[in-house]
């Protein structure tokens, strides 16, 4: 038999597995100008260790050295604003602040879309009066430490309030500058926060009512934190209770936010009744102030105190609250531009001038003062500082005005008269122009 063979041919059939491989789109925290490139540094970009936003860690704050609580509800209504200001990032996120080209934040373009600011109150324990606590009083308000006072944040580029539960703002191109590797995230991207103290009437939460007490509880009460790829906060998101969720706590807040330094005085006080809105000086030439004469109008401010208010310029005490009042130069530039021509006395001013001194179409050379009416010229607060005495242009207010006699539900009314005039500097020539300042009449607890 012919023997029969085969050839058994395998076949091999070869496959490819494909694997994506993505670009790596973690964010990290910039310490030094080694995560920047040389032509960022060159464009004035920079990087530096920074801490972030522990509770010891805030920086100092612009509200009112001196806020003034008057038990009177009468007087000082629940809901009654007792000061606000406006703290930026830059100075007041933390201590020692930051400059505005300050790199934070270094991340993956394809990480647009994800990067975010989020911001809340401090409601973690013990957040009892640091964000926690809200009152009915006041929309969006929460009790803080001291007493009849309830305070309220509002997140400057969204405008919304902050509150316990985590809100968030997407960054946009508009914020970051980037390369053609990374996008980086300036200290100037971070948004600025309004704060704002009111009076309340509850008195359901609180752990201070003294006199006189400076704020020294170490809790911030609000707090922001970035949230990109990568980094502990990455899920961290809004409508989280910031009662139990500190994702990224503390190294990747850059701000917090607090009232450390700030003096509560409560007591018999006085609040500005009746002041006129704007005072208007008749017109004179450049030839008669150079000679000597001046130009002059009178008013009259009222003030509605307190039976009981202590009149007096000394600093308050843990057992006797002091009223004073004064007029406030509150535009920056007049007071720059005053103090750069000696219109000084200690720490207050001897004139006011126009809020653009110096520029084109306004009169230089001149300023304007503010006498009582026995013909004393006053000095001017240069700032809200209290405790400056008369040479910084606080007067006990009963030193300026006289009682009316009408007391009714415990409160007076008293009334002063003043004349503001338009008088030529000492030493320098006046030029013509417009003349257009401005001035604040301010009562508060010393």
């Amino acid at each position: 038999m012919r023997s029969v063979f085969f050839k058994l041919t395998e076949k091999i059939i070869f496959g490819i597995l494909i694997v994506p491989i993505l670009a790596h789109a973690d964010c990290i925290k910039v310490t030094s100008t080694s995560s920047l490139t040389s032509e960022l540094i060159a464009a004035g970009y920079t990087a530096a260790s920074w801490t972030g936003g522990c509770d010891t860690c805030n920086g100092s704050t612009t509200i009112s050295n001196v806020v003034s609580i008057s038990s009177s509800s009468t007087l000082m209504p629940s809901g009654t604003l007792l000061a606000s200001a406006t703290e930026e990032m830059l100075t007041s996120g933390r201590s020692g602040g930051y400059s505005s080209q300050q790199i934070l934040y270094r991340c993956a373009l394809t990480d647009a879309g994800s990067l975010f600011e989020m911001y809340s109150l401090r409601a973690y324990s013990p957040g009892d009066y640091t964000g926690y606590r809200v009152t009915d009083e006041i929309e969006e308000g929460y009790y803080s430490y001291v007493k009849n006072v309830a305070f309220r944040l509002t997140n400057v580029s969204t405008g919304e309030y902050y509150s316990r539960y985590w809100k968030s703002r997407e960054f946009t191109s508009d914020d970051w500058v980037q390369d053609d590797n990374y996008i980086y995230i300036p200290a100037s991207a971070f948004s600025n926060v309004k704060v704002e103290l009111f009076k309340i009437d509850s008195e359901s939460y609180f752990r201070n009512s003294s006199t006189r007490y400076v704020y020294s509880y170490t809790y911030p009460i609000g707090r922001l934190a970035f949230k990109g790829p990568g980094l502990n906060t990455a899920n961290l998101n809004a409508g989280d209770d910031s009662r139990s969720v500190i994702l990224g706590y503390y190294a990747n807040w850059p701000a917090v936010w607090q009232l450390t330094g700030v003096t509560f005085v409560r007591g018999n006080t006085c609040t500005i009744k009746d002041y006129p809105s704007v005072v208007i000086l008749p017109t004179i030439s450049a030839a008669s102030l150079n000679n000597g004469e001046y130009s002059q109008s009178n008013f009259s401010i009222s003030l509605s105190c307190e039976d009981s208010a202590i009149s007096s310029v000394s600093t308050s005490s843990s057992s006797s609250a002091n009223v004073a009042m004064g007029f406030l130069v509150n535009q920056a530039e007049a007071v720059s531009a005053a103090t750069s021509l000696g219109l000084t006395s200690t720490n207050g001013l001897t004139y006011l001038l126009d809020t653009n001194y110096g520029s084109s179409g306004v009169a230089s050379g001149v300023g304007i003062r503010i006498y009582d009416e026995n013909g004393s010229a006053l000095n001017l607060l240069s700032s809200n500082t209290s405790a400056t005495g008369n040479a910084g242009g606080w007067y006990a207010y009963k030193d300026l005005t006289t009682s009316q006699e009408d007391s009714t539900d415990g409160l007076i009314t008293y009334t002063g008269n003043f004349t503001a005039s338009l008088e030529a500097i000492s030493g320098e020539t006046v030029t013509t122009g417009s003349v257009n300042a401005q001035l604040q009449v301010v009562v508060s607890f010393q």
